[in-house]
């Protein structure tokens, strides 16, 4: 099975923020991506040269009743941080029984749904992975046809290079052998994921 960084995220104060802090990085801005429902956030998306891309989440000010939003948006960040990365499959099913064969706990998949300002609606599955994500911890997602950003959003750079920290990084590193992702994870107290992307201006730290 093929496995590859599918999307970085990128936590942000507010929506509008966060499109300026990456278009100050990269010299170009993300396209607005339209809300996830009943999840309470939106985003804004920056292609890394497919099949990667960058997803800049904010909570969503027009879904105020959402119990608990994802990527630690209950709490809106000071500034913008990097915090998860999604592994891509193009059958996630099998990845997931891969997996479990293996040792590792993985969630079912589940099904999602966004609709693009334009009107376009776009599907993909999800499976956590463990009983959390983040950091140099990711999550698994699979597209349907045609629907990844990573294509058709503005082309910001180039993903060359993924990071992480972790508390027990010998797990995050037996996790991310077995869907054969290179990403190096060192020791830390606490969570942190580091990305070097190459853009027309030159080599960005994103962190």
């Amino acid at each position: 099975m093929e496995h590859w960084i599918d999307h970085l995220v990128l936590a942000v104060p507010s929506l509008d923020a966060g499109i300026a802090h990456v278009h100050g990085l990269t010299g170009v801005a993300p396209v607005r991506g339209g809300a996830h429902p009943g999840v309470g956030t939106h985003n804004a998306l920056l292609s890394l040269g497919a099949p990667s891309y960058l997803e800049v989440i904010a909570a969503d000010p027009d879904q105020p009743g959402v119990a608990r939003r994802g990527f630690g948006l209950d709490e809106p960040p000071t500034e913008p941080r990097l915090v998860a990365f999604a592994v891509g499959t193009t059958d996630i099913d099998a990845t997931v029984a891969a997996l479990r064969d293996a040792g590792h706990a993985v969630a079912d998949p589940f099904a999602m749904t966004r609709r693009r300002p334009d009107g376009t609606e776009l599907a993909w599955r999800l499976a956590m992975l463990g009983d959390h994500v983040g950091g140099a911890h990711p999550f698994l997602i699979e597209w349907s046809e045609g629907s990844s950003p990573a294509g058709d959003s503005p082309l910001g750079g180039r993903l060359v290079a993924l990071r992480g920290g972790d508390p027990d990084p010998a797990a995050r590193a037996a996790l991310l052998a077995a869907l054969d992702v290179a990403v190096p994870v060192a020791p830390a107290e606490a969570p942190w994921l580091v990305a070097t992307i190459e853009t027309a201006g030159g080599a960005i730290s994103l962190g």
